[in-house]
């Protein structure tokens, strides 16, 4: 396959410089029928003949021998396979993808996209067909739509009915109403919880979520003073290739970094003296918010004093970048989360650290600092590309922990607009489940 496609590129590449079979021939330094035989893929090509060509056509050996075509030819000839109904050319494969390369790599593409999203749907499938906790939920759910439709029939059907009988009745269509409420919130949380386990992550947001539940966020051989990009390399052998070991590489390498500039010892106990404060801790180590929230967020641990604390980190389209629920808050895997949340007004005032106490519909209060900073110096002329950050402590350990976590009015907000109750929310952009 190597020399077809070869000898197909260098027939292209002749072609589109215009030259005859006869001159690249002549400038090569062999006759024009063994070339012919290597264009039509009769005859390998390699050494002294090959760089010739090259440098006649004024392109690179690499150019014609293009390893990565490898790649293209394996994933057509996989999804020629793919479709017992299909009956594709398999013999021209590697004709084709030597004439029409950008054709031949975007069907590819889009066959790899196709297998990815297939093995994602029969994942989840998998998950809502054999997991118990849905298979309670939905049976309770339909339970409650039973009872519901039943009460609500004899109340259309009958109409003599007592009054003391019809409140009974709607009583009693206000209760199952509320459980299957109860049911159908829970069960979406199920999905939004960042903790569901399943026998296999069906995104790589997922995946990257179990990795960072595994180690309960904290990453010691990273924390230690000798820690280096090798440890890294450990770690990240726990993650398949692909997106999510991307997204966690860029995330250690994100780690070891703080690690480097706040070392964890000296930092949690700097920390405990300047009670916490971010802005404090920022001016001393000279790092940025951002950074100070990511090291604040993984010092509590068994025994070391420092309040839980949860971040969220989002870019401008509201895209979740790095993630650390708590008990009480939890964050949304599928959908966009609450609006009202200070962490998209961080935006509208770009470097200027905000302070809320947010109130949940369940009544769980915190204490949230937000501050929105560029990813990057930019420069003159360009456009700042923002990132904002949103540091989470529950109200009751601020007030303990923090001097300077009380005094606010809470502003309440919810989790997102799908299982939120306060239905009379003037930012909601969707109808609650």
């Amino acid at each position: 396959m190597g020399h077809s496609l070869t000898g197909t590129r260098i027939r292209e590449h002749r072609r589109r410089a215009g030259i005859s079979q006869t001159g690249l021939a002549r400038q090569a330094g062999i006759s024009t029928s063994y070339l012919n035989l290597i264009e039509h893929n009769k005859r390998g090509i390699a050494g002294k003949v090959l760089l010739s060509i090259a440098r006649a056509l004024g392109v690179s050996v690499a150019e014609l021998t293009e390893s990565a075509d490898s790649a293209v030819v394996g994933a057509l000839q996989e999804a020629a396979a793919y479709r017992t109904g299909a009956a594709p050319e398999t013999e021209t494969i590697g004709e084709f993808v030597g004439r029409f390369p950008g054709w031949a790599g975007l069907l590819a593409t889009l066959y790899r996209q196709a297998r990815d999203q297939e093995a994602t749907i029969a994942a989840l499938s998998d998950r809502l067909a054999h997991d118990p906790f849905l298979a309670e939920s939905l049976h309770l759910m339909l339970s409650n739509i039973t009872a519901i439709r039943s009460t609500n029939g004899i109340l259309a059907s009958v109409e003599d009915i007592a009054p003391e009988q019809r409140a009974r009745f709607h009583a009693a269509i206000k209760e199952e109403s509320r459980r299957l409420s109860d049911a159908a919130t829970a069960l979406v949380e199920y999905f939004d919880r960042s903790d569901v386990q399943s026998a296999r992550s069906a995104t790589p947001e997922e995946e990257v979520d179990r990795f960072l539940s595994r180690h309960a966020y904290h990453f010691p051989a990273l924390d230690a003073p000798e820690a280096s990009e090798d440890d890294i390399e450990t770690l990240l052998a726990e993650v398949e290739a692909g997106p999510a070991r991307t997204m966690v590489r860029r995330m250690l390498e994100t780690y070891l970094e703080n690690a480097r500039a706040m070392p964890l010892e000296r930092f949690s106990a700097d920390a405990a003296a300047a009670a916490y404060d971010p802005v404090a801790l920022a001016q001393s180590y000279r790092q940025p918010l951002h950074a100070v929230f990511q090291r604040l967020a993984c010092l509590k641990r068994e025994g070391s004093g420092a309040p839980a604390m949860g971040l969220l980190i989002v870019n401008a389209a509201g895209q979740a970048l790095r993630r650390l629920s708590l008990p009480g808050f939890p964050l949304p895997r599928h959908g966009n989360a609450c609006p009202l949340w200070p962490v998209f007004r961080g935006f509208t005032q770009p470097g200027h650290p905000v302070r809320d106490i947010i109130e949940m519909p369940e009544g769980a209060r915190f204490l949230t600092l937000t501050v929105a900073l560029p990813r990057a110096q930019v420069g003159f002329g360009e456009a700042p590309e923002y990132r904002s950050a949103m540091l989470v402590v529950p109200l009751d350990q601020a007030e303990v922990s923090l001097p300077w976590g009380a005094g606010q009015e809470a502003r309440p907000v919810g989790t997102s607009c799908r299982i939120c109750p306060r239905d009379d929310c003037p930012s909601r952009v969707e109808d609650r489940i």
